[in-house]
């Protein structure tokens, strides 16, 4: 089974998240509108809008799941209604304006990398002046937890296995986020809106806010519990905010501290939260305080977490005098391939005729292609319904 299958059977089963959407589709979306479903998965929140009234609802996706998506839209009679466009919503050209842009990529704390960014062009492109973005603002929560298991995650590190030292991957789990669904009764502190991202009228840079959280109870903090809350509409706000009546089936972040820090009621934790959209890096600053005392101070960022090896870190440097490989002359020959005269068949052999060595069979030559060409082919716009 493919797990991108199974992921969107998750988003299908989670009712709190399917009726906040039909609550705000219905609110927004009017008779004969135009709609764009960005990242549309199984096209849902478009059949939803069809079912709202939109005369047209252009689907993209880049996921391979437009497939499945089409004969769903047939399937329910709705096929001359959407039209699927597979490929990064960046390099769609749309026939016409849109009046709405229906999108669900805010992952688990209001971010997933290249999301706001494409929301951002979506916006910019697609949008006719006075359109709905749904979501409209999307919010940032963070509050102060306690939790030795989810903590043990970071710590595993510590440990001697088979009597090996294992130790010096420990710093990248300290800077790394965990996704897990807490309970109220984990929090230090209640939650704080620490910032907000406006789509209908900000941009993709970067994402900053801090709060001051006054611990309610005496206990050991280990990090920082992290989650959203998006304005789908005036009146609909879809949120993962542990212990909300209409949460819905999305696990929160944990964003571990470098080392516990034993707090009492009364103690202070001030965040500073930055967040980068376009690569999903994020960086909290954390700082416990018992009155005028500093009990722990810590910086870290999923940038520290990330593994890159030694030859990406010598391409980057700024002294490095970087040759093209034989991998990047297949690519150039495809791209100079793709004239609008040969067809992909053509450039598929052509490629395997010039780089024998490169691959052992035509079809892997063919995935090549393939994978070259949907990174770099410009999509022209479909035609109108």
């Amino acid at each position: 089974m493919s797990l991108l299958i199974d992921e969107h059977r998750q988003f299908l089963q989670d009712r709190a998240r399917l009726d906040a959407f039909r609550r705000a589709i219905s609110e927004v979306v009017r008779p004969g509108a135009v709609v764009a479903d960005l990242g549309s998965g199984t096209g849902i929140l478009g059949l939803m809008a069809c079912r709202a009234g939109a005369a047209r609802v252009y689907s993209v996706d880049d996921s391979g799941m437009t497939g499945p998506a089409r004969r769903i839209a047939r399937d329910n009679g709705l096929a001359g209604r959407i039209r699927f466009l597979d490929g990064h919503s960046t390099r769609i050209v749309l026939p016409e304006p849109v009046d709405v842009i229906v999108s669900d990529i805010v992952g688990r704390i209001g971010f997933l990398a290249e999301g706001a960014e494409a929301l951002v062009d979506a916006r910019d492109r697609w949008l006719r002046p006075g359109g709905a973005m749904m979501p409209a603002v999307v919010h940032t929560w963070l509050a102060p937890v306690e939790h030795d298991g989810l903590y043990g995650q970071v710590d595993f590190w510590q440990r001697a296995i088979d009597g090996f030292d294992m130790s010096a991957v420990r710093e990248g789990a300290a800077n790394t986020g965990y996704p897990h669904a807490f309970s109220t009764g984990d929090l230090l502190s209640p939650g704080t809106d620490v910032l907000a991202c406006d789509y209908r009228a900000g941009d993709a840079a970067l994402a900053r806010g801090e709060a001051t959280f006054v611990a309610t109870r005496p206990g050991t903090l280990h990090g920082l519990a992290a989650w959203f809350a998006a304005e789908l509409s005036p009146n609909v706000v879809l949120t993962n905010a542990p212990g909300a009546p209409d949460r819905i089936a999305r696990r929160n972040a944990f964003l571990p501290v470098e080392a516990p820090v034993a707090l009492h009621a009364g103690d202070t934790v001030h965040v500073a939260l930055v967040i980068r959209p376009v690569d999903f890096v994020v960086t909290w600053m954390v700082t416990c305080r018992r009155g005028a005392r500093q009990l722990a101070a810590f910086r870290q960022s999923t940038l520290n977490g990330m593994l890159v090896v030694r030859q990406q870190l010598a391409g980057a440097a700024e002294d490095a005098t970087p040759t093209l490989n034989v991998w990047a002359a297949a690519r150039a020959t495809v791209l100079s391939l793709c004239d609008g005269h040969r067809t992909v068949r053509e450039i598929e052999r052509a490629v395997f005729e010039r780089h024998p060595a490169l691959f052992a069979a035509e079809s892997r030559a063919q995935v090549f292609v393939a994978e070259v060409i949907s990174r770099y082919a410009d999509v022209p716009p479909p035609p109108a319904f």
